[in-house]
């Protein structure tokens, strides 16, 4: 009998590969095609995402694209490109945030979930880090996240009443913190250039807020009956009380009501004791340079540092980075600090308040000096860190003869992430 071509070629495939006849062979070589059951199935798979995409287009149809700016006039608060985060977005993701913005400025619920696209839990990720870290005039975007999860892209939508309740809220309530800037403009070290601002805002916010310790983010059962205004720039400006968040958000609304480049960004804080905690801090930019500022850190709520004590202002990436680490899950998202280079701005480095490796009769001269000036402390950034780790080893033998000349008792601490030498006195 004829053999047919396919079966042919079976025989010299097995016999090539097995080295026996068709059949006997240990390791046959099987010439595979989709069964119609299979078939079925890949045709079915099509069928739903073809359906998929048509109602996601006549959605898109019914729901016209959405503006890429909010249409809400709390987005003209300040310059809007100042919203650093924001400028990082794709045009869909623009879409989506200026959705929810709205949603929350106007107490439109039903805009919480428009149709801009086809976006991804990535994308949400990217957008809810957006609208909380970028837009402190909102106040109360961070409730809406859900009680299980702080996880961006998984935030709840608002019903319609809380909603309601929050954007009748906005207006007065963004209103008393806009009247508090003009606390911050009285302020003694208030100036015209960037860093004069800054420095004013830090201090206000140092002298006016006290910070809320002993709070456990991770503890939903704790955050749902505190206090919601501490993680805002109401809490800190107005209420006088807030966590790092809420100094970060004041910090972040000041700034930019005065014209300067600010932003909020997260990480994490590694304690000397070896704990970890979330934190929130500001970079901001001060005559064209970005720089770190952290004034939850500034604020020691201690009196032996109420002067001259600015240890965390205008700090460069690689000195920040000593005590605090970035967001991971942020950097997963592809959003990305500006990265500070130059001490140019540090603020002890432009009061010109440094010390060398020949610090000690310096250190002894300008601690009497601030003291027949009236002054009860003063800072010093350390140049040489030889010099500083000298001084270190100094204040943990608690030997203060080097300053036996100034005729009056000093407390001698330092800070050593940041290479800082504090000095106070009564």
């Amino acid at each position: 009998m004829k053999e047919n071509k396919s079966e042919l070629d079976l025989k010299e495939m097995n016999q090539t590969v097995g080295g026996g006849s068709f059949g006997e062979t240990a390791n046959p070589v099987y010439c595979i095609h989709p069964s119609k059951r299979s078939m079925r199935r890949i045709l079915a798979v099509v069928m739903v995402l073809t359906v998929l995409m048509l109602v996601s287009d006549a959605a898109a149809v019914m729901n016209p694209p959405y503006s890429t700016e909010p249409t809400s006039a709390l987005w003209n608060l300040y310059d809007p490109d100042l919203h650093y985060w924001y400028q990082q977005l794709t045009e869909p993701e623009k879409r989506l945030f200026s959705a929810r913005y709205d949603c929350i400025a106007l107490g439109r619920a039903e805009l919480w979930d428009y149709p801009c696209g086809r976006l991804t839990l990535a994308n949400r990720e990217r957008i809810d880090y957006a609208l909380m870290m970028d837009c402190p005039e909102l106040l109360y975007y961070p409730l809406y996240e859900t009680a299980d999860s702080r996880r961006y892209g998984r935030i709840q939508a608002p019903d319609e009443a809380l909603c309601a309740q929050h954007a009748a809220l906005l207006p007065g309530r963004l209103a008393e913190c806009v009247a508090m800037l003009d606390e911050i403009r009285l302020q003694p070290e208030w100036g015209e250039t960037d860093f004069e601002k800054e420095i004013a805002a830090d201090r206000f916010l140092v002298r006016h807020c006290m910070y809320e310790p002993g709070i456990d983010i991770t503890d939903t059962e704790q955050i749902r009956e505190l206090d919601t205004d501490l993680w805002t720039a109401y809490g800190a400006l107005v209420k006088g009380r807030a966590v790092c968040g809420g100094y970060a958000s004041a910090m972040t609304l000041a700034m930019r009501c005065f014209g300067v480049p600010c932003l909020c960004t997260t990480g994490y804080y590694y304690s000397g004791d070896g704990s970890v905690f979330g934190h929130e801090w500001n970079i901001v930019q001060i005559d064209g340079e970005w720089t770190h500022e952290d004034v939850t850190f500034n604020d020691t709520d201690d009196e032996a540092y109420s002067e001259d004590f600015f240890a965390f202002t205008n700090l460069t990436s690689v000195e920040v980075f000593r005590c605090l680490s970035d967001d991971t899950f942020k950097a997963g998202m592809d959003l990305r600090n500006p990265y500070s280079m130059s001490d140019r701005n540090n603020y002890y480095v432009r009061k010109g308040q440094t010390l060398g490796a020949d610090w000690q009769a310096e250190a002894v001269r300008r601690v009497q000096d601030a003291h027949d000036a009236g002054r009860h402390a003063i800072g010093f950034r350390m140049l040489d860190s030889a010099a500083f780790e000298e001084a270190v080893r100094m204040i943990d033998s608690e030997d203060m003869s080097v300053f036996a000349g100034v005729g009056f008792p000093v407390t001698v601490d330092y800070i050593r992430e940041v290479r800082v030498l504090y000095i106070s006195w009564e």
